[in-house]
């Protein structure tokens, strides 16, 4: 499926200061030396970096230029290493309708998953899948694979995955602070053990977390913030809960339960236990299409993101993102 809402290679484009002071390598993703101011005479269009104001004033411009917008955004398989340290990532989301994080209104992803719910990816959605699971990936990878030490018990055990305090996928996605005590509340009240999972950025300092500090105030609940990866974390995993964070959709790719306290944009298509209150009860109605998590991991994996090679910044398809990031993670003794 061709990804005809893309700009056209070549399309001179602007962004804010900020995106073209932090994010340089973002030019290579649209076959361009470098992206322009957004005031920039000649312009063919703009591109927006995450939710805050300069982004909305950036989409406002371009709006009173008469010039189309595209939203970015890191892809669900990033690189070895983490944004915040400036590691270059292998893939972007490119997305001409909206953010996929943002339950208000459909986004090119949420009407790729819908379609894909009656096409043949399948089979398409399976071999990512395979091989996601068979390489233990996820979104950073920057963490080694070994077995989490967490205490002993013949219970079910549930994890609640933190999130960055401030992150706009939070209210984006229809939660708040309150979605976080409303998850902890009802994990407590199961007969389940109740394991918390610390934010990577939070792990490494960068930032603060919504549920780590409360979680380590309630008794019984056990707060993990070992650096262990994802794939690792799940295998001792019985169900995942999140308000929306990614780690719900690593979940599913590997079969597991989840539940989900707000609309991430694998919520609502009745693959998740949707727990949903407020502005994400929208995505109920909108969302009705029922693909198979096959087919929506072909719409999040192959048919939406871009990917290039960060080594010279070759377009490159899933596959090829995928054994060069398991490579990378050999070749730094973290398998």
């Amino acid at each position: 499926m061709d990804k005809d809402w893309l700009p056209q290679p070549g399309t001179r484009l602007g962004a804010t200061f900020y995106v073209r002071r932090s994010q340089p390598w973002l030019s290579h993703y649209f076959g361009i030396d470098r992206l322009d101011a957004t005031l920039a005479p000649g312009i063919g269009g703009v591109v927006l970096w995450g939710g805050r104001i300069p982004a909305k004033t950036a989409r406002a411009i371009a709006k009173l230029r008469g010039l189309p917008s595209w939203y970015l955004e890191d892809g669900f398989l990033r690189s070895v290493g983490l944004g915040k340290e400036n590691t270059l990532p292998i893939s972007i989301q490119i997305d001409d309708l909206g953010m996929p994080v943002d339950a208000s209104r459909p986004s090119r992803l949420e009407v790729l998953i819908a379609a894909s719910a009656g096409m043949n990816f399948g089979g398409l959605g399976s071999e990512i899948r395979a091989a996601l699971i068979r390489e233990k990936l996820s979104k950073y990878n920057n963490l080694p694979h070994r077995s989490p030490k967490l205490e002993a018990t013949t219970r079910r055990r549930v994890l609640l995955v933190d999130q960055v305090y401030g992150d706009v996928s939070v209210p984006m996605a229809g939660g708040s602070a309150a979605s976080f005590e409303r998850m902890l509340q009802d994990a407590v009240a199961s007969d389940m053990q109740c394991v918390v999972r610390t934010h990577p950025d939070v792990m490494a300092g960068f930032r603060k977390g919504y549920l780590t500090e409360q979680a380590r105030r309630t008794p019984g609940v056990v707060v993990t913030a070992e650096p262990v990866s994802v794939a690792s974390m799940l295998e001792v995993i019985d169900e995942v809960w999140t308000v929306s964070s990614q780690m719900g959709l690593d979940a599913l790719i590997r079969g597991t339960p989840v539940r989900c306290y707000a609309a991430p944009s694998y919520a609502g298509w009745g693959l998740t236990d949707d727990h949903f209150e407020g502005k994400s009860r929208v995505v109920a109605r909108r969302r009705r299409a029922r693909p198979s998590i096959d087919q929506l991991v072909a719409a999040a994996f192959s048919l939406y993101p871009c990917y290039r090679d960060t080594n010279g910044w070759r377009e490159i398809d899933v596959f090829t993102a995928i054994e060069t990031l398991a490579a990378e993670r050999r070749q730094m003794n973290l398998d």
